[in-house]
């Protein structure tokens, strides 16, 4: 039942005996960047947003030099399109700048990446953001478990979000609603502050992980190299 096309002619003139030729096939793994530019992540010493486009380029990079597909969505209010899937070293430069095009800004909708999401091939996903807006993410994780991606979720804060280690008065503003509200930073308020932070951060991780997703908290004062060998250990595509 082989296909005789297969057959080694040369092996036969040789051994007079029949063979086949066995070829391993590559198989193309594509990967899948949701970037949140939201207004929440156009804040933050070293900037979210810029350390988020740095960090996506990366990872794009280490998959295109492996000649794997690498399509790119950004992402706020709504899902914007990073154009045609980008294949090969050689399209790097237009996929760094079609990331670098993109301003950030507005609320964020994680249930509107559920369309997006579902189009997807199964293959790997990384999904950037810093998980601070008041839509819930679970639409979004579910979405990837459904069409069967495998991936890891990256939430990436900076460093003021995670200490907050200044006191008294301010009037804070929210960067995606525009809404104000004076408030005091005490010992105590700083400590709710960091309890709510922290149950943030496990809701998203016990989502992540029960959809069969990795998880990781990156700081935008790591080095963006560290965060990719991170993130592809993560993905198990680092040993």
């Amino acid at each position: 039942g082989d296909d005789y096309r297969l057959i080694d002619w040369n092996a036969y003139a040789r051994l007079d005996r029949y063979m086949l030729r066995l070829f391993v096939a590559e198989e193309e793994l594509p990967l899948s960047l949701f970037v949140d530019l939201s207004g929440s992540m156009d804040w933050g010493r070293p900037n979210k947003a810029l350390t988020a486009r740095r960090l996506a380029a990366a990872i794009a990079y280490v998959a295109l030099a492996s000649l794997d597909r690498v399509r790119l969505t950004v992402f706020a209010e709504g899902p914007t399109s990073g154009g045609a899937p980008y294949r090969g070293r050689h399209s790097a430069q237009g996929l760094f700048s079609r990331i670098a095009s993109f301003p950030a800004g507005g609320p964020t909708d994680y249930a509107r990446l559920v369309w997006p999401i579902g189009r997807q091939r199964p293959g790997m996903t990384v999904l950037i953001t810093d998980g601070l807006g008041e839509s819930p993410i679970e639409p979004a994780i579910t979405a990837l478990q459904q069409a069967r991606q495998e991936g890891a979720v990256l939430q990436l804060l900076a460093p003021q979000e995670v200490d907050l280690d200044w006191t008294g008065d301010a009037r804070l503003r929210d960067a995606e609603t525009g809404a104000e509200r004076e408030f005091t930073a005490t010992p105590a308020t700083q400590a709710a502050y960091r309890s709510a932070l922290a149950r943030r951060t496990d809701q998203i991780e016990h989502v992540a992980r029960r959809r069969g997703l990795r998880f990781t908290r990156l700081t935008t004062d790591q080095p963006v190299e560290d965060m990719v060998q991170r993130t592809l250990r993560r993905l198990g595509l680092l040993g």
